[in-house]
């Protein structure tokens, strides 16, 4: 079963030219499915087969390697959020949980019924179907109506608004997941609890895992692979591979977890993947619960295992101060302080907070050249370019100020406040240069770019002014430029 899945969703896969995509997906799907629907019901003990599941999720679709991993993404995303809607929250996946499990009830409930009935008469593809078809017929219609007789959907225009279509489409939505993704609800509850994202200014609000990303199927097959098929006691290899692939799960979640899909109206929607720091809790929690598992069923020296948690640590102090969430990148400081201050892994955490992070980025500016922190402010407004066309403007604000910060340093230590003294631009050309490079960069739809420098005009003209007059001295640098330098007339 695994030699045949991982054939199928690796070495057929990419046997297929990457421009055929559909196709690479297709066998990417038939490796998961024979593990998910054959192997691992006829094998409910194995954990190697739950392991494999797991690495097929989080290493093919969550990872790059495949040039196609875009269109993986994309379309497990847009799969989950027609079932789990935008955005993922407790009370769906409590109402998820509580829907009926059969087509029966629907059957006998005398709202849906007439529902169900008149789907029925109205399209061939409705009237023929099973109650599987039937429910996957029902969640593509509301996807994509124009698939089927213009009739049908106007049934779902009769009895909209209602609540037995609203009791129908959570049924459906509940039926997908538990018999095409074979998935058992209350088991992805667990997963949301004990793993699911916290807000950063009140950690006892914890909200769903974001189940639109790959690694949140792997962490939810790994655990299932753990809890089903694993051997209390011990700590066998294959066991430790799948509580691996729990650990980099939350860790890519964390660094990667976030899920942008934008696009035109009619187009496949292109996927970004931001960091999702709402994750740092669950990861931080799982660090010290692998430190002490570590240390309990290997008797390990747990040196290494502390002075990565103590990294992870340190860079989240910088990460949430960059976004400007200083109050919690405070609380981190001081986990810091408590658990790293003496010990094998011990550093000075002595220096206040805003000191430390400014210690950070100087020692990095001290490895690196003028160009490489002029790049590095360039990449912090492409970001920030980007924030501000998805609107996400506090995020935008935030790596706007990081640019600022790092310019404002790099000046103190090297350029004596003076632009440019060092080979440093001006903040302001800099700013300049990071737009152009954003509205000349191809990974981004045209529609997005587009709609960036709208924005700007409308919302921030002093902005827009200074981008503006940014590109006339530059048109008239490269003007005079050739006047002074002009090109021989070839003969």
């Amino acid at each position: 079963w695994d030699f045949h899945a991982w054939n199928m969703a690796y070495n057929i896969s990419v046997a297929v030219p990457n421009t055929q995509w559909e196709e690479r997906w297709r066998w990417v799907r038939n490796g998961y499915e024979l593990l998910r629907d054959k192997a691992i019901p006829l094998n409910p003990k194995s954990i190697l087969l739950y392991r494999s599941m797991a690495w097929i999720f989080q290493h093919k679709m969550g990872g790059v390697a495949d040039d196609c991993h875009r269109h993986y993404k994309r379309e497990l995303a847009l799969a989950m959020r027609a079932l789990l809607g935008d955005p993922e929250t407790n009370e769906t996946f409590a109402k998820l949980a509580e829907a009926p499990k059969d087509m029966d009830a629907m059957l006998q409930d005398p709202g849906v019924a007439p529902l169900i009935d008149k789907l029925r008469a109205s399209d061939k593809a409705f009237a023929e179907a099973d109650n599987k078809s039937f429910v996957a017929n029902y969640l593509a219609l509301r996807q994509n109506p124009q698939k089927f007789n213009p009739k049908t959907f106007a049934v779902i225009d009769e009895f909209r608004g209602t609540d037995a279509l609203d009791r129908f489409d959570l049924f459906a939505r509940a039926f997908q997941l538990r018999n095409e993704w074979k998935m058992d609800i209350a088991f992805m509850q667990e997963l949301n609890k004990k793993y699911g994202r916290t807000n950063i200014d009140d950690p006892n609000n914890r909200q769903p895992l974001n189940w639109e990303h790959p690694d949140a199927h792997a962490i939810y097959w790994a655990v299932l692979g753990l809890k089903v098929a694993g051997r209390p006691g011990q700590y066998l290899i294959d066991e430790k591979n799948t509580d691996r692939i729990v650990f980099h799960g939350l860790q890519a979640l964390y660094r990667q977890g976030d899920i942008i899909l934008y696009g035109a109206p009619g187009e496949l929607p292109t996927v970004f993947l931001q960091p999702d720091l709402q994750m740092f809790d669950s990861c931080n929690e799982l660090w010290k619960q692998d430190i002490a598992k570590y240390e309990a069923l290997e008797k390990g020296n747990p040196k290494a295992v502390r002075g990565g948690h103590a990294n992870f640590l340190e860079n989240a102090v910088e990460l949430f101060y960059r976004a400007g969430h200083k109050k919690k990148a405070g609380e981190i400081y001081l986990q810091l302080r408590r658990e790293y201050s003496t010990g094998s892994h011990s550093s000075d955490y002595s220096m206040p907070m805003v000191e430390f992070v400014h210690a950070r980025i100087t020692e990095e500016l001290d490895k690196i050249s003028d160009k490489d922190a002029a790049e590095q402010i360039l990449m912090s407004l492409h970001e920030a370019y980007f924030q501000y066309a998805v609107r996400r403007d506090s995020e935008a604000e935030s790596r706007e100020n990081w640019a600022k910060d790092i310019y404002a340093l790099y000046q103190k230590k090297y350029g004596e406040g003076e632009p440019g003294r060092m080979g440093l631009p001006s903040f302001e050309l800099i700013r300049y240069a990071a737009f152009m490079a954003f509205m000349n960069d191809q990974n981004y739809p045209d529609i997005l770019r587009r709609n960036l420098a709208a924005r700007i005009q409308l919302e921030r003209p002093e902005l827009f002014k200074q981008l503006m007059e940014q590109d006339k001295n530059f048109r008239d640098m490269i003007e005079k430029q050739s006047q002074q330098f002009p090109q021989s007339e070839t003969k």
